[in-house]
């Protein structure tokens, strides 16, 4: 992300195994796809445990995640009793009066809203499926963790609800993340480029909500590019929103047709296989 020479220039791909070599205290900036960060190097010689292998790719929902294992997969099946909060999908945000959205409940008038943190609470009553936050009410306060319920009615009687939770990150570590994507911005990268990297520092900070809705505006201005329909599949399975996973991997490889790339291929097909698998997983216990 900083000058360096005419092998490595500004915007170059570092792979595995490349080595940087800094002379005369010089120093260099990169951006690093496992951690997300952007890191300072100067002259000398560094682990490689500054930018680690990624790992391999895998659901949010596993055990010993609380925050990502969702009950039942967020389908929007109809007939369902009770609504299932889609959005925020993630615990972890830079949203301080984000948007709420669930899936309908069958036969139902209304929905309650609630919103409880540790110093204030509020709730609305709506007839639609998704609230604006309310701007009359206080954001949501940093560092802290807040949580959001919904329940349906019918006929003033409550059908059923569902709940999340939802942290605005420490105001230091959204300052950083903001100020990551945007040298990534100043480098004036290909949108796909941008989209990708991007999605590094957010999604290791377990920003989906934001790296989702970034590899969508990209997809909406026409990209062909078979890896950000991959990547967009991969972070809709993380957030368990499987129809929706399976519809990007699905373009992905409608697009590796014409496009030979045996790597990317790969990477679709086993997440077409995920999503099989954990479509065949019991919902309930």
């Amino acid at each position: 992300m900083s000058p360096g020479d005419k092998r490595f220039e500004v915007g170059s791909l570092l792979c595995d195994r490349e080595k940087l070599e800094i002379f005369n205290g010089g120093s260099i900036k990169f951006l690093c796809f496992s951690t997300g960060k952007v890191l300072d190097l100067s002259s000398g010689v560094f682990s490689s445990d500054e930018c680690a292998k990624p790992d391999s790719f895998r659901s949010a929902c596993y055990i010993g995640n609380r925050y990502f294992c969702q009950r039942t997969p967020k389908g929007g099946a109809e007939g369902n009793d009770e609504p299932t909060i889609i959005y925020p999908y993630t615990m972890s945000t830079l949203k301080s009066r984000p948007e709420i959205v669930w899936f309908p409940v069958k036969g139902t008038t209304s929905y309650k809203v609630k919103l409880d943190c540790h110093e204030f609470d509020w709730e609305r009553v709506v007839n639609e499926t998704k609230l604006v936050y309310p701007s009359k009410e206080k954001p949501l306060p940093s560092g802290q963790t807040c949580q959001i319920l919904v329940f349906a009615y019918k006929n003033d009687k409550i059908t059923g609800g569902d709940s999340s939770v939802i942290s605005l990150l420490p105001q230091d570590e959204i300052t950083r993340i903001k100020d990551a994507v945007e040298q990534i911005s100043k480098l004036k990268l290909p949108p796909d480029e941008a989209a990708l990297d991007t999605d590094a520092v957010f999604t290791s900070r377990g920003l989906l909500d934001e790296t989702i809705e970034k590899l969508n505006n990209v997809v909406a201005a026409g990209t062909r590019n078979p890896t950000i329909y991959r990547v967009l599949g991969d972070r809709y399975f993380q957030v368990d929103m499987r129809d929706e996973a399976k519809h990007q991997y699905l373009k992905a490889a409608e697009l590796l047709k014409t496009n030979n790339n045996p790597a990317e291929l790969k990477k679709v097909q086993e997440g077409l296989k995920l999503v099989e698998l954990h479509n065949q997983l019991p919902t309930r216990r």
